[in-house]
């Protein structure tokens, strides 16, 4: 394929989801539901005081929580006298969930994005790939009403979670999702990977919570239906219970190594054999020097093989510190930036697509 679109958190702020440095003032809003949202809230917010001395005003960064998590567990210590591997294994169940609610629950329907996702699905179907970092689902969402004949493929070697499908005369389209996505669900028994593409899962039956998770905290006393939210989601082939499979931020492991090798083999090849990169509502942060690294080897790869050299447009919106990221990071490869949003861009491409 001939342009590969690579979709950041900019991209979904379109369709009404938080960016990532919103989302840690969400994880602990109280939203008055029922007691096990409000016992959700309690425990992160004590979390985060303890930890963080949060108090009230500057919110801790997710990645700084997900990554002090990450690294206690894998190295199988403490973090605090408080907080045992048990507790923090709790905490990211109670934290992913949350995060996922947020990300389903803040959605709403664009007509700038339908028009964007349109074009490239519509006018460049055959010559489109999409590369997405983010955890939602807006693309597919989009997709979905426009054409619900294309079927996604995410190159990851999954199976459906409500059963493989004859997918015989569709159209599809490859997505790649370098940190996974907040519909794809993991059984650690059989270690099959399976793809919620019908987004049937509400985000309760993706955290994986365990009964003992809501006896570690004073905040879960509360709660009367514990049987029922740890019920969970059972895996289609040998009826254990699956959990969400993302990637979150942890220097000690490479994503490419350890948690979603297939999808970054195929996202440095789309990357290497395109002719085009558009980047649309993504800021390169130095969080991401593992993607950045994998933009630098498809860049060169094969570039002394190729007659016409690789063309970048970036989309933001007023941006111009990103600007400056991008211009030193590729230069003058850089053909295009439209600092003016995503509406920018769509005048551009419907004139370009009347043009041509």
């Amino acid at each position: 394929m001939r342009t590969i679109v690579i979709l950041g958190a900019g991209f979904s702020k379109n369709s009404g989801l938080p960016v990532q440095i919103e989302i840690p003032a969400l994880l602990i809003k109280e939203s008055g539901k029922d007691n096990f949202e409000s016992a959700v809230s309690g425990v992160l917010r004590r979390f985060m005081e303890e930890l963080f001395c949060y108090g009230g005003e500057i919110y801790p960064q997710l990645d700084d929580l997900l990554t002090c998590i990450d690294i206690s567990i894998s190295s199988g210590h403490h973090l605090g006298i408080k907080y045992s591997i048990d507790h923090l294994w709790a905490i990211k169940r109670f934290l992913v969930y949350r995060v996922f609610s947020i990300l389903e629950g803040s959605f709403r329907y664009s007509s700038d994005i339908d028009r964007l996702v349109r074009f490239f699905v519509e006018e460049r179907f055959k010559d489109t790939g999409f590369l997405v970092l983010n955890w939602d689902t807006v693309l597919e969402r989009y997709i979905a009403g426009i054409n619900p004949d294309i079927a996604v493929d995410y190159c990851n070697n999954g199976r459906n979670l409500n059963g493989d499908r004859d997918n015989t005369g569709k159209k599809k389209i490859k997505i790649i999702k370098v940190h996974g996505l907040s519909n794809w669900l993991y059984c650690n028994n059989c270690r099959t990977l399976l793809n919620d593409t019908d987004c049937s899962i509400r985000p309760i039956g993706k955290a994986g919570f365990r009964k003992e998770d809501f006896e570690l905290f004073d905040e879960m006393k509360g709660v009367i239906n514990k049987n029922e939210l740890s019920k969970g989601t059972a895996c289609n082939i040998c009826q254990d219970n699956v959990s969400a499979h993302i990637a979150t931020q942890c220097y000690r492991k490479p994503f490419r190594k350890n948690t979603f090798p297939l999808v970054w083999g195929e996202a440095e090849k789309m990357l290497t054999d395109s002719q085009k990169w558009v980047f649309i509502g993504y800021s390169l942060p130095q969080a991401d020097y593992e993607f950045k690294h994998l933009l630098k080897i498809s860049e060169h790869k094969l570039a002394h093989k190729k007659s016409k050299g690789l063309s970048i447009d970036v989309v933001l919106l007023h941006s111009n510190n990103t600007i400056m990221k991008y211009k030193s990071f590729f230069g003058d490869r850089i053909e295009r930036v439209f600092n003016g949003g995503i509406d920018e861009y769509i005048n551009y491409l419907s004139f370009f697509n009347k043009k041509s």
